[in-house]
């Protein structure tokens, strides 16, 4: 949750979001963090590539992190934008690997995903 938390930029982010924590976890009801009012996370695009694989790129509620982070992250924005860089990093690779993305070709495609990330 600290790098939820943290605000800062990954150096291989793929989209940004301020949505709060939504932890659904408790059966008396949910758990709500907002931000601070001029708060930004970013998703890095490491957590949408699975290692053992060449060729998958997951988005959304499917991507690798935390608790926390995953609470934030798998609203309608951010999947979007993830999404998008999905789709651009495919075209990127071809046949090749996502995990040997050219991260500023792929940053110059959805730079209003990231707002100056890199």
């Amino acid at each position: 949750m600290d790098e939820v938390r943290s605000g800062a930029a990954f150096p291989d982010a793929v989209a940004r979001t301020a949505w709060p924590i939504e932890l659904h976890d408790r059966e008396e009801g949910y758990r709500w963090e907002p931000f601070d009012t001029d708060h930004v996370h970013y998703v890095p695009w490491r957590s949408l590539t699975p290692p053992d694989v060449d060729n998958v790129v997951a988005v959304g509620r499917c991507i690798d992190g935390d608790t926390a982070a995953l609470s934030s992250v798998r609203v309608m924005g951010p999947c979007m934008a993830m999404g998008t860089a999905a789709a651009h990093a495919l075209d990127i690779v071809g046949e090749g690997s996502v995990h040997a993305i050219d991260i500023r070709a792929l940053h110059a495609r959805i730079a209003d995903n990231v707002g100056g990330a890199d």
